[in-house]
């Protein structure tokens, strides 16, 4: 069984369609990148995954457990969270107050305070600033906060949309070194939204490229850079087509 099986999955808004019998799955402790061009579908598809978005036709399950039709709660409750692009922290309240608000659904409250120290150490700047205002950290430290915030839900299967989205090379090397490394310790399964196909491959795993809406390829990030198939993702053509 999946981690996590996307069957024949549409979605429309309106009569414009987004994801067009999208299919794909993740196995246990995987880590698989999303690409494509803007409006390929990708954040309509981890919409869809996580029941922000509500699918036209197909099904979605993690573990066997139907998540068509659920609500985002419901979802979340199942093991299932999501980074979401923008970050959407909470400015006014501090660090340490938006790592708690992802406390609110475990049922494990013994398990908070080791868990929050985890994140202190995984990212220290975090430790450093737990009492300032979330609002004030830099853009690199909101992303860092985002992540540690959804790992405080105690996730099985994370998904986060543009990880590197704004933000300095530097600073993406060292958010996915420690997101790496987060995962490598509690054994989680990733889906990541990453538009550098550069990045995904420096970083490892699995890419599942989208163009339109449909999926146009799936296969080791690595090789992708040596073949056409991004540029049949991005442009409908071969680079050697590019390139005439």
């Amino acid at each position: 069984m999946s981690k996590l099986g996307v069957f024949d999955v549409s979605v429309r808004y309106g009569k414009v369609p987004a994801l067009t019998d999208v299919t794909l799955h993740l196995e246990e402790g995987e880590r698989v990148f999303i690409s494509g061009p803007n409006g390929a579908g990708k954040s309509s598809l981890l919409g869809a995954i996580s029941g922000a978005v509500a699918t036209s036709h197909g099904r979605i399950e993690m573990d066997g457990d139907l998540l068509t039709g659920r609500s985002p709660e419901a979802i979340a409750r199942l093991g299932l969270s999501m980074v979401p692009e923008g970050r959407e922290i909470f400015g006014s309240l501090s660090v340490d107050e938006n790592l708690r608000v992802g406390t609110g659904l475990r049922r494990d409250r013994n398990a908070v305070e080791g868990d929050i120290a985890e994140i202190y150490d995984a990212f220290p700047i975090l430790g450093e600033r737990r009492n300032a205002s979330a609002g004030a950290l830099s853009g690199g430290q909101q992303q860092m906060l985002a992540i540690g915030r959804a790992l405080m839900t105690n996730p099985k299967l994370m998904m986060v949309d543009e990880p590197s989205l704004g933000l300095a090379p530097k600073i993406v090397d060292q958010v996915y070194d420690t997101l790496v490394q987060l995962q490598e310790d509690r054994g989680l399964t990733l889906l990541i939204v990453e538009q550098s196909s550069t990045r995904a491959a420096r970083v490892g795993g699995r890419m599942i490229l989208l163009r339109s809406g449909s999926v146009v390829g799936d296969g080791n990030a690595a090789d992708f850079a040596e073949t056409d198939l991004l540029s049949e993702a991005y442009f409908g053509k071969s680079n050697q087509e590019v390139a005439q």
